[in-house]
């Protein structure tokens, strides 16, 4: 016996369903499984990020020595302080600038820091750099950090 198309024990089946508020489990759709997904590699990210940082060259930043850098330099792939961050990106041309903590970053991203990072980057800026001659300014002068900055990258 059928009533509207279907079996009469799927109807009362389903009108059990319908009364109880119980659904069967449905699969996750496709869209949330993705984000899982990438969730997962943001994680992954993550932690490859705060084990470069962790790095003894990467400890401080490379431009003004400060302790503890929570940005990267997309630009030439070094990790930076706050402060200098600001600065890097009001040169001319401005640099791209991240947070480690607030951003994402793409698996290429994440392959360009592996592959520079302080010490890298420090033979490539400052391989002609006489620290004799020159000091690195310290990192609570903000205008000596500045002009230090502009030397290093726009002038060079």
């Amino acid at each position: 016996f059928k009533r509207d198309g279907r079996c009469l024990s799927c109807a009362a089946f389903l009108f059990v369903l319908e009364r109880t508020g119980d659904r069967p489990p449905t699969p996750p759709p496709a869209e949330a499984m993705a984000a899982s997904a990438k969730r997962k590699q943001e994680e992954k990210h993550l932690q490859l990020l705060r084990e470069m940082s962790s790095l003894p060259p990467n400890r401080k930043c490379f431009d003004c020595d400060q302790r503890g850098p929570t940005y990267t330099d997309m630009t030439v792939g070094s990790f930076v302080c706050t402060s200098c961050s600001g600065i890097l990106r009001g040169l001319n041309p401005p640099h791209r600038v991240k947070s480690i903590s607030m951003t994402t970053f793409t698996q290429q991203e994440i392959e360009f820091l592996q592959k520079h990072g302080n010490e890298v980057c420090k033979q490539i800026w400052l391989g002609l750099f006489d620290d004799r001659s020159s000091a690195i300014p310290d990192f609570r002068d903000p205008q000596k950090v500045k002009e230090f900055l502009q030397e290093k990258y726009e002038k060079k």
